[in-house]
């Protein structure tokens, strides 16, 4: 049987003269509730020739800078005429000289999870219609919405203090709940995958709550961070006045203009934030922000004394400054450094921070008289007694909190948790089978319980197909399973004592030779339980205990990523900003529906509750065709009058074209 492996340009690379094509096909392990297959994984081995070395980039080559080994390689794999493994991926994991390159080729689901490997749900990117600000009038709107495709949804919790009648968006956190589905979808799309599946319609109410406000990103602030200096090169900015000529009040724009040099000064790397010329800070997007500035300079008061105040102005008005510094009276030098700061500074979109140095005559001197001169802007370090004095600076910081007029984005207000285990979570919930079509690459992913139960009356019998000149074992202790199979919520140690294991559920199997129990499923989520006033609880806020006042003090606390299920029961409250107000009647959420013992468990998983019921792995070589092979449907139970049950084809082990038959994995279901 001639075959080779399909890969870049269509170069056809053969396979050594021993090695076979055994393609094994798994879209759904059932005994590995947790994990998701590949649907299709073959080892072989190809030829050590010149023309696989030369597509392989000479990996072998002890000197070879070859990247190839650390890639995965797109293919199909042929047999003959046939495609057997449209679409795949090769991974090349060793080679030998005179036997070749050993690669493990995997298709089918494998596609999909190689394309969302090492992703975050934050490195997606939504649809700019989603994004909106934290304003009353976008929350007020997002509270009627009632679908996924809308994205988002303003609901309510209870997140730790109860609930008043009339809420605060900014100050009490009312936040976006985004839509699982709409999530769901991104990820897909973005991965370059199209999908169907009859999922349950409580899916399309799934919610992902945001506990707290997303914060601007590290990178974010980053961008935007400002270390300035004064350019002393050639005395350009140098700004002086003589100590016994008479003057009114100076006032100067600090002429902040540096970014370079060795002094820890840092340029932002966003294009707009800033301006060196008219040395400011421009705020791009409405944030927090923390404000120091210092200004060392030389004052000369040989009769009286004369002060320095740093302030700063936001778009030319003053906001606040720092302490006034004083020159030693009747001193014909004295080198002082004026400072300020604004701490949690909130700036609108378009906002320009700049700093401003007033100098003035402060104490008389005999007679009552007062003179007084000056030099700043120098950009020169200056060093009094083997003290070196504080360089001049202008800093500003973008804060992580968020502000009110921020821009929310969905992406933001998910929480850390890679794409991978995000779709592997549902995948757990429902009890889902999922399915790559290797030639248009959609995903169908399908509840197996009801799939299964819709087919047996369409089940065919493999009778005739077993093999009976080959061992057929008959395992009574099914492989990695427990008396106890337990399917659970993620832990949250900021629910309440009693929501411990709130929502686990475990199914029994009826073998009293395995452990005791095992966690089956551990979903990424945590379950929510009921707060005050009918609303779900997240709990941001814990009352500080062992300090007795008047009223509750709180310490913040971070709850774990929840799903919630969206009702239509609504709460009426009044939403305000705390200048403008607006009655809102969002749809409230629920935890029913998600709990596995009651509801999930004997929806979505009695077909693992018929395979723990007698348990049977048998394991016939049954003849199979390439086209019953590449074809196979896992979702289609089989039927074996000898034994007289259904069985869930499980596995099919290491199929080969030229072979009589093929061993299998077979699960028996008494329902």
């Amino acid at each position: 049987m001639a075959a080779s492996l399909v890969v870049a340009e269509g170069k056809r690379l053969p396979l050594a003269a021993d090695s076979r094509v055994a393609l094994t096909v798994q879209a759904n392990d059932l005994l590995k509730a947790d994990s998701v297959q590949s649907d299709y994984t073959n080892t072989l081995t190809l030829a050590d020739t010149p023309e696989v070395r030369a597509a392989l980039d000479q990996a072998q080559q002890g000197m070879s800078l070859s990247e190839v080994p650390y890639q995965q390689l797109p293919c199909t794999l042929e047999t003959g005429a046939t495609e057997v493994l449209p679409n795949g991926v090769a991974i090349v994991e060793q080679h030998e000289t005179g036997k070749g390159f050993e690669a493990q080729v995997l298709g089918g689901n494998k596609n999909f999870y190689a394309a969302i490997e090492g992703k975050k749900l934050r490195e997606l990117t939504f649809p700019a219609a989603m994004e909106h600000d934290w304003l009353l009038p976008y929350a007020a709107s997002g509270a009627t919405h009632e679908h996924y495709r809308q994205g988002y949804v303003y609901d309510l919790y209870d997140l730790g203090k109860g609930v008043l009648d009339v809420v605060n968006l900014h100050t009490d956190g009312i936040l976006p709940s985004v839509y699982a589905r709409a999530v769901w979808e991104q990820i897909i799309t973005e991965a370059g995958f199209k999908w169907s599946g009859n999922l349950p319609v409580l899916f399309d109410r799934l919610l992902l709550p945001t506990p707290t406000a997303p914060g601007y990103s590290k990178e974010f602030r980053a961008a935007r961070k400002l270390v300035a200096g004064i350019d002393h090169a050639g005395g350009k900015n140098t700004d002086s006045g003589r100590a016994y000529e008479g003057r009114p009040e100076v006032q100067r724009v600090v002429p902040f203009d540096y970014t370079g040099g060795n002094y820890g000064y840092v340029a932002p790397t966003q294009a707009g934030v800033w301006n060196p010329t008219a040395h400011s800070w421009k705020a791009l997007e409405p944030c927090y922000v923390q404000v120091n500035g210092s200004v060392t300079l030389e004052l000369s008061s040989p009769y009286g004394s004369a002060k320095a105040q740093l302030f700063t102005y936001v778009n030319g008005k003053e906001i606040g400054g720092g302490p006034a510094v004083e020159s030693k009276k009747g001193a014909d030098s004295t080198y002082v450094t004026a400072t300020t700061n604004a701490a949690k500074l909130l700036l609108r979109a378009g906002d320009e921070v700049t700093l401003k140095i007033k100098l003035n005559r402060a104490k008389e001197g005999i007679y009552g008289t007062n003179k007084w001169g000056y030099t700043m802007f120098d950009g020169n370090i200056h060093s009094i007694n083997g003290t070196t004095l504080p360089l001049d600076s202008f800093s500003v910081d973008v804060l992580a909190d968020f502000p009110p007029g921020g821009r929310v984005r969905l992406q933001d207000l998910l929480p850390d948790m890679s794409q991978r285990d995000f779709v592997k979570g549902f995948v757990g919930l429902f009890g889902l089978t999922q399915q790559t079509d290797p030639y248009t690459r959609r995903l169908t992913f399908t509840p197996t319980a009801a799939a299964l139960a819709a087919n047996l009356g369409s089940a065919p019998d493999w009778s005739p197909k077993v093999d009976t000149q080959r061992p057929a074992p008959r395992l009574f202790h099914l492989p990695d399973q427990a008396q106890q199979n337990w399917f659970r919520w993620k832990e949250d140690s900021t629910n309440p004592d009693s929501a411990k294991e709130l929502g686990d559920g475990m199914l029994p199997c009826a073998d009293a030779t395995l452990e005791a129990k095992r966690d089956t499923v551990v979903l990424p989520w945590a379950a929510t339980t009921q707060g005050a006033q009918g609303l779900l609880l997240l709990p941001v806020y814990k009352v500080r205990v062992g300090t007795v006042m008047e009223a509750a003090e709180y310490d913040q606390q971070r709850p774990a990523p929840r799903l919630v299920v969206q009702t239509t029961q609504t709460r009426a409250v009044t939403l305000t900003d705390g200048s403008n107000t607006v009655p809102i009647a969002p749809r409230i959420s629920t935890f029913a529906g998600l709990d596995f013992q009651r509801e999930l468990l004997p929806t979505y998983y009695t077909h693992l509750a018929a395979v723990y019921a007698r348990p049977l792995l048998y394991k016939p070589s049954v003849r199979l065709s390439a086209l019953e092979v590449t074809g196979f449907d896992q979702l289609q139970p089989v039927w074996l009058e000898k034994e007289g049950a259904f069985f869930y084809a499980n596995k099919l082990n290491s199929w080969e074209e030229d072979q009589p038959s093929t061993a299998t994995e077979l699960l028996r279901l008494t329902y």
